[in-house]
């Protein structure tokens, strides 16, 4: 397929080339390319009957899931994409945040409601009359981030945005339309949303949408997949089941770094074997590696610099629009046209990109999701009988570095704390590892944390 930059585009070309062929396979349903296009259009000539501006999509991939995400975009308006196993509250808190109109929620079988969740009157019933207009500007896609300063941040894509980092894909790994894409990360992620979704339909792929957790065992070979796109720690686990089933051959890891020894493992056993550097804010997509060495190729060799002391920053198509409702902190990072990452890096003499260190603020766990340590830190040392924390990562678990202002605090009364926790948080933030110091924190001059002492002392275990 010729690049596109729109959704629509993407779908209609798709629906003409390949028009009977499956687009997506959920369990024993598959939708043709067709239908998919037919159904989106309709969905969204059903959405343009509604005033509101942004609706949250909340729930487990799906074909129906799909079909509304694209309905949403198509019908102009702005979709919020939201992780459906989020504790109550804290999902309230999000959509509270970004402030929607309405909710397409699979707890009420995507019939449309309005911001609380209370179904709107003759919403169910989906009239289609009309024909789809299609030069309906489309809508936004907003994705949650952490950055250094706050958790959950709302990022605003264009599907210019989106689409972008879809093309420069191409140019870097092929998917074509007789591969089997198995969609078992989540959609709302971006990582799920462009390598798991939107790249294999704009190649004719069949995407195959995982069936849950108590299936992810199996799915590879339910599937027959030929291309896994996957977090670090799934491709992790699916490595240590042995669930790289006979016709896999291209393995694409994203969501957070991967480790040398687990690309070093795949290569040795001749896979195709991908690892995306991105985040929400440039699309997902800034350059991706296939080399033993560890270094990206950019996606566009004009979009990225460095600045004078290193740090990475990014400019083009891949950009976001903006953080939403935050125009101080969306000019922070957005400086003459350039997104400052907060990582670092360097050229090597062959031109591709050597990442040396990750934004010390923003903590990417194997699962892909990002944490902002000084909330979490600020949290925790809000807890009744802690005096200071340090939030880091020991090996793959997360791990908190506990000063109690008691120091006859154990470690299990501290634990019972942090579990409590945990509980508010909900499953993606976990802390799994709790270590009590008699002595304050380690610090530098200027009175901060010394993270490397900390990760030292895990390392030798002298603490």
């Amino acid at each position: 397929m010729q690049d596109t930059n729109s959704i629509y585009g993407l779908l209609k070309e798709s629906a003409e080339k390949y028009a009977g062929k499956t687009a997506v396979l959920y369990d024993t349903f598959a939708g043709s390319y067709e239908k998919l296009f037919r159904d989106v259009t309709n969905k969204a000539i059903h959405l343009q009957h509604f005033e509101g501006k942004r609706v949250a999509l909340c729930g487990p991939s799906s074909y129906r899931w799909i079909v509304n995400l694209f309905g949403i975009i198509l019908a102009g308006k702005d979709v919020v994409l939201v992780d459906s196993f989020l504790p109550h509250k804290e999902r309230e808190s999000l959509l509270e945040k970004v402030g929607v109109d309405y909710i397409l929620s699979s707890t009420n079988q995507y019939i449309l409601a309005d911001s609380h969740a209370i179904m709107i009157p003759g919403a169910e019933k989906d009239d289609v009359e009309g024909e789809y207009n299609p030069q309906t500007p489309e809508g936004n896609v907003l994705v949650f981030t952490a950055t250094d300063k706050e958790s959950d941040k709302a990022v605003v894509l264009t599907t210019q945005n989106l689409m972008y980092t879809v093309n420069a894909m191409n140019h870097h790994c092929y998917c074509s339309e007789h591969d089997r894409v198995l969609a078992q990360t989540m959609l709302f992620h971006i990582f799920g949303l462009v390598y798991s979704l939107l790249w294999p339909l704009a190649n004719g792929a069949c995407v195959c949408v995982g069936r849950g957790l108590r299936h992810i065992d199996a799915e590879t070979y339910y599937y027959k997949t030929t291309i896994l796109p996957g977090t670090p720690s799934m491709i992790e686990y699916l490595k240590r089941i042995k669930a790289f089933n006979p016709e896999l051959r291209t393995i694409v890891i994203g969501g957070a770094p991967s480790s040398y020894k687990l690309f070093e493992n795949l290569k040795d056993r001749n896979y195709n074997v991908y690892t995306i550097y991105g985040m929400a804010e440039c699309s997902g997509g800034i350059a991706v590696n296939r080399e033993m060495d560890g270094s990206y190729e950019l996606y566009d060799d004009e979009a990225v610099q460095l600045g004078a002391d290193g740090e990475i920053l990014v400019g083009g198509h891949c950009v976001m629009k903006e953080y939403d409702k935050d125009e101080q902190t969306t000019k922070e990072v957005l400086k003459d046209g350039m997104f400052h990452t907060g990582d670092y890096g360097r050229m090597n003499r062959y031109g591709r990109l050597v990442i040396t260190k990750r934004n010390p603020g923003v903590l990417q766990l194997p699962t892909g999701e990002k944490i902002c340590r000084r909330v979490i830190n600020e949290e925790i040392t809000a807890i009744h009988g802690v005096a200071e924390s340090y939030l880091t990562m020991d090996g793959d678990r997360l791990t908190t570095v506990i000063v109690p202002i008691d120091k006859e605090m154990t470690a299990n009364r501290m634990k019972k704390k942090i579990d409590k926790y945990n509980e508010k948080k909900g499953y993606r933030w976990e802390i799994q590892k709790v270590i009590v110091l008699k002595q304050s924190l380690p610090k530098l001059e200027n009175g901060e944390v010394d993270g490397e002492a900390i990760q030292e002392m895990l390392e030798t275990g002298q603490y």
